[in-house]
């Protein structure tokens, strides 16, 4: 999450750090990963959602220095040097990503992997789209690169698909940013806007957000919670139901960072899996606690 009052240099290096995509591939649990989270604790709309954090903290540079525009052309040469690599080596193309891939490293050390992995080869064959619904992105991807690898019989061909998904997922976002802070640039050099504060933003932050009085890692848990317990829904799918439930915590609700005050639930699907089965299992008893106590004092009170 960028913060706001982020001062132009360290902006730019937390901007250079997003951009310089780590990926490697661990030989036991063949599983890709990048920037350290595994390609099923990323979401469809990660890369998507960081720039927009990164437009906002812009503005608001920008907004502190006067317009100063320098920044602004820093970010471009940062931004042009990789679409270049990326259409250079054409990895929008399939057979292109493939050459790419052998740049990957391995690793093989000891690491954490519990994860759900809401798409299965299983799944994906054997998956009805419905008309009706809107589908994620990433199963029609899945879905469409079937028939080339033959109904995936090579398990490591449906990692590879997933990275490539994400992949361009994480370039499309760099052409986004590119077309946004050319547009600021435009709107300040040609316009004369001043004053940046209200001008575009994708997927505003609702005005009205609910704020958790828990931390990240316990409100994570506090959702999940609830979905197990069958009390919360979003779909009769109960996979897509967690996923579209996920991201709508993630856009409408804040939790409560103990240095910083209230934070908005980025990165919520990687804080999710984070409490599958006994992991964080202080924070998970801390909160069955807070609510123990308080269902003991609500069943004294009724009785």
């Amino acid at each position: 999450m960028i913060n706001n009052m982020l001062l132009p240099l360290e902006y730019k290096q937390e901007f250079i750090d997003f951009t310089n995509e780590n990926i490697d591939f661990h030989t036991k649990y063949k599983k890709y990963r990048i920037n350290n989270m595994w390609l099923d604790e990323i979401g469809e709309y990660y890369f998507h959602d960081r720039i927009n954090e990164f437009i906002e903290g812009l503005k608001v540079i920008l907004i502190s220095n006067n317009n100063n525009l320098l920044i602004v052309d820093e970010l471009l040469t940062i931004l042009q040097h990789k679409l270049l690599f990326f259409s250079s080596k054409n990895i929008q193309n399939y057979e292109s990503f493939l050459k790419f891939l052998r740049t990957i490293k391995n690793i093989d050390f000891e690491i954490e992997y519990n994860v759900q992995e809401i798409y299965t080869i299983e799944k994906v064959l054997d998956y009805k789209f419905n008309g009706s619904v809107e589908e994620d992105n990433i199963i029609y991807c899945l879905f469409t690169y079937k028939d080339r690898t033959e109904n995936y019989k090579e398990k490591d061909d449906f990692e590879k698909v997933k990275l490539y998904f994400y992949i361009n997922q994480f370039y499309k976002s760099l052409y986004y940013f590119e077309e946004k802070i050319n547009n600021l640039k435009n709107a300040i050099q040609v316009y004369g806007v001043t004053d940046l504060s209200h001008y575009f933003s994708d997927n505003k932050t609702p005005e009205n957000k609910c704020n958790i009085k828990l931390d990240k890692i316990s409100t994570a848990f506090l959702f999940k919670l609830l979905v197990e317990a069958d009390l919360i829904y979003m779909d009769d799918d109960k996979y897509k139901s967690e996923s579209k439930i996920k991201k709508f915590a993630e856009k409408y609700f804040n939790y409560t960072d103990s240095k910083f005050g209230i934070k908005p639930l980025t990165d919520f699907n990687k804080e999710y899996s984070k409490v599958k089965d006994k992991q964080r299992k202080d924070k998970q008893s801390a909160v069955l606690n807070q609510l123990s106590e308080y269902i003991k004092n609500k069943r004294t009170y009724l009785n």
